[in-house]
């Protein structure tokens, strides 16, 4: 079942493909949400999410440079770099205040855009975010994502698998300077907006000890632990995510899950 729209956004050099998702409601209800994936996956993983969160607006769902169906850079970007595009891309396509959502790398990215223009978002969502300074290097992340593994629906693991495989090792390692040297839990000091932080349970990558310690730099920041998921806790429980994120954007959505879904 195909229920978005591909649409793609040319800035530069630069494209996004996204996946857009739902439609702005009347009488400015609603609100926008733009989600952005992690090093080496793209808005695939996102799709359970997206359409739990479409009934509450329209989802922006970004393929970033060099990810998922959009085409490379002619040279590496780093975190600043993604989050100008980020910017742009809202800005040019009128996308007002929307409910930044990150995931894994994503969550620098969106920090970053914030950082960048406080105007941007009054609304700030990190899910398993990175990098945990326990782990600082290429090896100490490939180890916890191999733990990760297990822990996951199989159908998540193909899903990344597969996106994996389409990035391929150049892109993958041309990212991951810029993932590993983004001081996360020094830049998150400076955040301004509402900040939810969400990790799965089970997560070996955004273990609670570094989740709390995040939470604890960001100024009035709150967080969500989801019993039984992993590094991917918006595949595995997308109600329960989609229900914090609503809640967080102060629009309220029904309901929410507390078991992954396989």
């Amino acid at each position: 079942m195909i229920d978005f729209i591909l649409r793609r956004f040319d800035h530069g050099e630069l494209t996004m493909l996204v996946r857009q998702y739902g439609r702005m409601l009347p009488d400015g209800q609603g609100r926008a949400f733009v989600l952005v994936h992690g090093i080496g996956a793209s808005s695939r993983y996102f799709a359970r999410l997206s359409r739990r969160l479409a009934p509450h607006g329209i989802v922006y769902a970004v393929d970033l440079p060099g990810f998922g169906a959009s085409p490379s850079p002619s040279a590496p970007l780093d975190i600043p770099d993604f989050a100008a595009l980020l910017r742009a891309f809202a800005e040019a396509w009128g996308i007002i205040d929307p409910v930044l959502v990150g995931h894994s790398m994503g969550t620098q990215v969106v920090a970053e855009a914030t950082l960048q223009d406080p105007s941007l978002s009054s609304s700030l969502v990190l899910i398993a975010p990175v990098v945990d300074p326990a782990a600082p290097t290429g090896l100490g992340q490939a180890l916890r994502l191999v733990r990760d593994v297990f822990t996951e629906p199989p159908s998540a693991n193909w899903i990344v698998a597969v996106d994996y495989l389409r990035c391929g090792p150049r892109r993958y390692f041309s990212a991951l300077p810029a993932m590993l040297s983004y001081r996360l839990e020094e830049r998150v000091r400076l955040l301004t907006a509402p900040t939810l932080v969400i990790r799965g349970s089970q997560d070996p990558v955004t273990p609670a000890d570094w989740a709390a310690r995040l939470v604890a730099a960001i100024p009035g920041a709150s967080r969500l632990d989801v019993p039984g998921a992993s590094h991917v806790v918006q595949y595995a429980a997308p109600q329960a995510v989609a229900a914090a994120i609503v809640s967080h954007a102060r629009i309220g959505v029904p309901g929410t899950a507390s078991e992954p879904e396989q």
